[in-house]
């Protein structure tokens, strides 16, 4: 083998390591999360930095590192044939292409963007200057390509792309929720399962209405001036709540809402005398709000207000029920337990689960991992009336979405305790 031949045969061998380097930033580069490029950016990082202004126009760069891939891909095919025909004639031709095709698919295809899939963040990161390099050499070719690309594309009767969207879709940030965490087991399952819940909390605030986490006025523990002040006093000391609605002595006028503070005040004022007692000098004024009011603007302004109680009343006027800041929170974190309160009875070997039909069916779906509907009720009792369409009688079994209810226990035309159950999966024959 001559001089010559050893000489075209490492440059055929760089032309395959130049491929195996833009097949793998072509992949690093498209797969890299933007939001750890992000990330990185705001943390100082330069090459993540210049990461970002290259995603903004994706179509050019990548357009810029497939004409040097194709570039050298047909230069080394090029250099291939004519050594291969030098040295076996016109057989060559179809050694140099069964030759060529095996070691670009291998070497400078599959290889590279394997190693770049398994780490594409990193990779991408390694990969800037290669990136910025390619950009100076070849943009104005990938600038010409797309204008040609474009034209095509309008002559057929397309549209052309539109620009790189600056941001992530909701349904792509709940997707990436739903995986984080995937793959884990015991505590740190557990962990992964709580943190999603909270993830999608945050994000389904824009979704929900105030009506959505109110306290019906069936639940409300209220006080009514037409009681005696020392009842009214006992009432506080006995409840778990801080805050209560204040109501006239017709019990639908609302005079304000009441802080357990307050309530010590005016006892505090009357000398120590709970006859004497006078809450409605000391109530807050009521905040009304519409029960379609959107969560997140009802957070807003409990985070200003010094009572966190708003009345929710609908759209004739009447009061439906209250609202505090904690039932906001709790869309995030979960439930919160008040004073003896449990949020699920214990887990039966057979999934079973005992629950009150006024606890809400996300607060369910979200402890136990199930999907028991949520848009057609708020509470699993007000979910087993509406697939019945009536108050069904105490006993009485209901299958919905793949989860059998039973009811306990009724108190009036209303379900007090449940009991809920998957039903087994049915495989196909």
């Amino acid at each position: 083998m001559d001089a010559s031949s050893l000489a075209m045969l490492g440059i055929i061998l760089a032309l395959l390591c130049a491929s195996a380097m833009f097949s793998g930033t072509e992949t690093a580069f498209t797969a890299a999360s933007r939001a750890f490029v992000t990330r990185r950016a705001k943390e100082g990082d330069r090459r993540a930095a210049t990461l970002g202004r290259l995603s903004e126009r994706k179509d050019r760069v990548v357009a810029a590192i497939l004409v040097g891939n194709n570039l050298v891909n047909t230069t080394a095919t090029a250099l291939a044939s004519a050594l291969l025909i030098s040295w076996f004639g016109e057989g060559g031709v179809a050694y140099a292409s069964l030759v060529m095709t095996a070691l670009l698919v291998i070497f400078s295809e599959v290889l590279p963007k394997t190693l770049a899939l398994r780490a594409p963040d990193a990779a991408a990161m390694r990969v800037v200057p290669v990136l910025s390099g390619t950009m100076r050499v070849l943009g104005p070719v990938a600038d010409l390509v797309n204008i040609v690309v474009r034209g095509t594309l309008r002559l057929l009767g397309f549209r052309a792309p539109e620009a790189e969207r600056p941001g992530i879709t909701e349904d792509e940030l709940l997707g990436a929720i739903d995986l984080h965490g995937m793959g884990h087991a015991g505590p740190a399952d557990l962990a992964a399962r709580q943190e999603r819940g909270m993830l999608r909390g945050v994000l389904a605030l824009d979704d929900m209405a105030v009506r959505d986490v109110m306290t019906h006025r069936s639940r409300i523990v209220a006080l009514n001036m037409a009681e005696a002040p020392e009842k009214l006093l006992a009432k506080v000391l006995a409840s778990p709540h801080a805050r209560f609605p204040l109501f006239g002595r017709d019990g639908e006028e609302i005079l304000g809402v009441v802080h357990a503070r307050d309530v010590l005040r005016a006892l505090q004022a009357a000398g120590g005398d709970a006859s004497r007692m006078d809450l409605a000098a000391v109530a807050h004024p009521a905040s009304l709000v519409i029960e379609t009011r959107p969560l997140r603007e009802q957070l807003q302004d409990f985070r200003k207000a010094p009572i966190k109680m708003a009345m929710v009343l609908d759209e004739y006027g009447s009061l439906k029920g209250i609202v505090t800041l904690e039932d906001i929170v709790e869309v995030v974190v979960g439930q919160i337990v008040q004073r003896g309160e449990a949020i699920l009875g214990d887990l039966a070997e057979n999934g079973e689960v005992e629950v009150r039909g006024d606890l809400r069916v996300r607060d369910i779906n979200r402890e136990l991992g199930w999907g028991l509907p949520e848009d057609e009720a708020a509470t699993i009792g007000g979910l087993l009336v509406a697939r019945q369409r009536g108050i069904p009688e105490v006993g009485a079994e209901v299958a919905i979405e793949g989860y059998a209810l039973r009811i306990l226990e009724r108190r009036g035309q209303r379900i007090d305790r449940l009991v809920i159950r998957p039903l087994p999966v049915e495989v196909p024959a």
